[in-house]
């Protein structure tokens, strides 16, 4: 008798959302998770020092607003604080905490960020390219202090 097993049905890339897409890079890289999540922190550290003059330079009239970013910003700080080091330690809390909603459009800027780091893997940085793509929600060039 020959045992068959079960398939995996997956979602095609294009019927993924951004919480499914963030759980499939976190199984595929689960060693990752805390660098990910170190960047993530970081990132956040990043635009709260710049937020003065983040601000200042925000174009006018743009989809999104400052407010609604920094809004992102401090839901991400909230969830980091909340959920410390469970973020690196479950893919599925990394996944559904940091990606879901609106969030992902940070999360997102953030992975998009860290791939053009030189700390990224190539392999990584393949990945979050072709799960979320290229183009970064703002372009940041913010100043050094």
């Amino acid at each position: 008798m020959v045992a068959f097993k079960k398939s995996i049905k997956m979602k095609a890339l294009k019927e993924m959302n951004n919480v499914e897409r963030a759980y499939l890079l976190a199984k595929l890289f689960p060693e990752t998770l805390k660098e990910l999540t170190v960047f993530v922190q970081q990132e956040t550290e990043r635009f709260r020092t710049q937020e003065e003059y983040m601000r200042s330079i925000w174009a006018d009239k743009t989809l999104i607003t400052a407010d609604f970013w920094f809004g992102l910003v401090g839901n991400t700080e909230h969830i980091l604080k909340q959920y410390n080091v469970m973020l690196h330690r479950s893919t599925r809390v990394f996944s559904d905490q940091l990606f879901d909603g609106y969030n992902a459009i940070f999360l997102t800027n953030c992975l998009l960020e860290y791939a053009d780091t030189k700390e990224c893997d190539r392999k990584l940085k393949e990945a979050i390219h072709l799960l979320f793509g290229y183009a970064k929600m703002i372009a940041t060039s913010l100043k050094e202090e």
